[in-house]
């Protein structure tokens, strides 16, 4: 026989950010309540990054600060150890995994979202570093309980789990990661530690350590925006487009490039410091989200059918993902299906887009502004 561990009492489910609402779901279990946006904030926050290199097909374009500390920087300012446990055993991962829970702990894993059905992205869109509760698992009913983003419970096989905590696809693999998290038995965010946290924010937006990051990797992101029809051909320059919606909007951000997440943190540490000139930089990010997903929307205009109806999947997608009603992954294969069957009518799109990339780049121009101005505040505000 099989073993079974299932933390029965644990029903926390739903998120904005896979780190943050993971992270956030077992301070919760644990009595100790706190945001997801607030974790967002002391975690690192907003920031920016353009990056590409030759063997990508195409740019990353990404939202979030905090870098490869994000966890790490939670833990520091909670007063909680967050320690990454790594292996490449798969039977030592998965005995590490059912020893937490058979201690009752709902726990923290790495694994690659293309092995996790429910999520039903492509194949090939291998990511390593998707962050998920694993909340119990019974062998010989061959089910893993899961609590990810969607709005309930999830569950896939036991094999299903290995597969994606073994991937090895590059950049990112999980190398069956978990996360031991001793928690403090008191919660106590000081108003120093969202300074803190603020004040690094700014500094990576505003001095960041090359080019493509930050600010200045926004402005990078204009120049070469033009440019994309010579830099990506063909399916490269689709790619570049879906992936940068999906970046900005549906790719776990909290919609338009986590600024809505931050300037709801930004309201939490307003109060908590008395800080009454963080308005304008609410304000600002509020604003700042707005053109974030009209960047979005041009990236996939209406005004070509193939990209219009593209932009009507993927938001479908979101939606069926998050619900997770009856259906759901039946659901979502269909979605990809009609998204492969469209690929003649959206390369035959794509032959315009050096008509509507001036406007894409435009929109861009004016995010950096509006940015440049929101980092002023809060910099003001807090510095």
């Amino acid at each position: 026989m099989g073993e079974r561990h299932v933390v029965s009492d644990f029903d926390l489910f739903g998120g904005l950010h896979c780190e943050t609402s993971a992270v956030q779901k077992v301070f919760a279990y644990h009595n100790l309540p706190v945001s997801e946006e607030m974790l967002f904030g002391l975690a690192g926050g907003i920031g920016f990054i353009y990056w590409h290199m030759k063997p990508m097909p195409a740019p990353l374009v990404g939202g979030r600060g905090g870098g490869r500390y994000f966890i790490d920087n939670i833990g520091r300012r909670t007063g909680a150890s967050i320690q990454a446990q790594r292996t490449t055993s798969p039977r030592r991962g998965h005995a590490m995994l059912m020893d937490r829970l058979a201690h009752g702990l709902p726990t923290v894993i790495y694994a690659d979202m293309a092995y996790l059905p429910y999520m039903g992205v492509p194949e090939e869109a291998h990511f390593g570093q998707h962050v998920i509760v694993v909340y119990g698992v019974d062998e010989d009913a061959d089910t893993v309980y899961i609590s990810d983003r969607a709005r309930r419970g999830l569950t896939v096989t036991v094999e299903e789990l290995r597969r994606a905590r073994a991937s090895e696809f590059p950049p990112w693999p999980p190398q069956h990661a978990l996360f031991d998290i001793q928690l403090p038995k008191h919660l106590e965010i000081t108003p120093k530690i969202v300074r803190e946290a603020l004040g690094e924010c700014v500094k990576g937006m505003l001095n960041p350590p090359i080019s493509n990051f930050g600010l200045a990797g926004i402005q990078k992101w204009a120049e070469l925006v033009p440019k994309w029809p010579r830099l990506f051909l063909g399916k490269n320059l689709w790619m570049a487009l879906m992936n940068g919606f999906i970046y900005v909007e549906t790719g776990g951000t909290g919609g338009s490039a986590f600024r809505p997440m931050f300037a709801r943190f930004l309201g939490e540490a307003r109060d908590m410091l008395g800080r009454r000139g963080l308005d304008d930089a609410i304000a600002k990010y509020e604003e700042s989200a707005r053109i974030w997903s009209g960047i979005a929307e041009s990236m996939l205009p209406d005004a070509y059918p193939a990209l219009h109806r593209a932009r009507e999947i993927l938001w479908e997608k979101d939606r069926v993902f998050l619900a997770q009603e009856p259906g759901a992954a039946d659901r979502l294969q269909v979605l990809n299906r009609e998204l492969d069957s469209m690929q003649g009518e959206i390369l035959s799109d794509l032959k315009h887009a050096p008509s509507f990339l001036p406007e894409l780049q435009r929109n861009i121009v004016e995010l950096y502004e509006v940015e440049k101005d929101a980092l002023k505040a809060l910099h003001s505000s807090v510095g």
